[in-house]
């Protein structure tokens, strides 16, 4: 039996969500991008480290945005960065301070978006904070725009 798939013959998406390759946040983050940004298609790609990738101009993190924009038409670019990002040092490079830490992923995010706006000045770049709660039980998404 032959089975039919959704996306056979459509070769763009709506959007590019790169996130970090933590295992602690991936699957929420996919949700959080289809349930709360309301994204029905999207590349989603992660590296370590996420803004941080950009923020050091790597190939490789530049290519999972060009893909996506380019080749799969993405109106949107999603970047999601999060607490105790091991990439960054984790959350003890900050002593505790969970104020701080929030802001540094803040600014990183920014700069990342300034790299990207640059390069896709037509594109809707999205930051996200995905920050740790209840003890390590839940993750709070927030939208920095």
């Amino acid at each position: 039996m032959k089975k039919s798939f959704k996306y056979r013959g459509v070769h763009s998406c709506e959007a590019v969500v790169l996130c970090c390759i933590d295992f602690r946040f991936w699957r929420e983050t996919l949700e959080f991008a289809e349930k709360e940004l309301g994204l029905k298609d999207f590349d989603f790609p992660s590296l370590p480290g996420a803004a941080k990738a950009i923020n050091e101009k790597s190939d490789l993190a530049l290519g999972c945005v060009s893909v996506p924009c380019d080749l799969h038409h993405a109106k949107k670019i999603v970047i999601v960065n999060h607490s105790d990002c091991g990439a960054y040092g984790g959350s003890s490079k900050f002593s505790g301070d969970i104020e701080a830490e929030q802001k540094f992923h803040e600014e990183e995010l920014q700069k990342a978006k300034g790299i990207i706006s640059e390069k896709y000045p037509g594109k809707e770049v999205i930051l996200v904070y995905a920050k740790l709660v209840d003890d390590g039980e839940n993750i709070d998404f927030q939208v920095l725009n």
